[in-house]
């Protein structure tokens, strides 16, 4: 998402100008913030990655992630079974694991969250 530039306020304007920054400038700055947060995916709104992972059987998949530290949650978002959960092996600052726990396949598309 991009937004205009803000107008900077200087503080040696005369009060009309100052008026005309806080009732217009601003407030159209504010607004147009507002409007472009309301826009945002939830990925956008952390720090994180968004991964899909398909699963066959009760594997455990890997994923491999550049977040620099061990994600600490996770957030289903959509997936094709309800039986996902985390990994036998422990997350690392590389890799994240999780598994299905019963058999057949699916697929989960996942929010992780530093």
């Amino acid at each position: 998402m991009k937004f205009s530039g803000f107008k900077i306020f200087r503080s040696g304007d005369a009060i009309e100008d100052t008026v005309r920054y806080l009732s217009v400038d601003l407030a159209n700055s504010l607004r147009d913030l507002a409007t472009g947060l309301n826009k945002l995916r939830l990925i956008e709104n952390f720090e994180g990655f968004e991964a899909t992972f398909s699963f066959s059987g009760n594997d455990e998949q890997s994923f491999r992630h550049n977040l620099g530290v061990i994600p600490t949650q996770r957030i289903i978002v959509r997936s094709s079974t309800q039986d996902i959960v985390d990994g036998d092996t422990s997350w690392s600052k590389d890799y994240v694991y999780l598994k299905k726990t019963t058999a057949g396949s699916g697929t989960a598309t996942v929010i992780f969250l530093r």
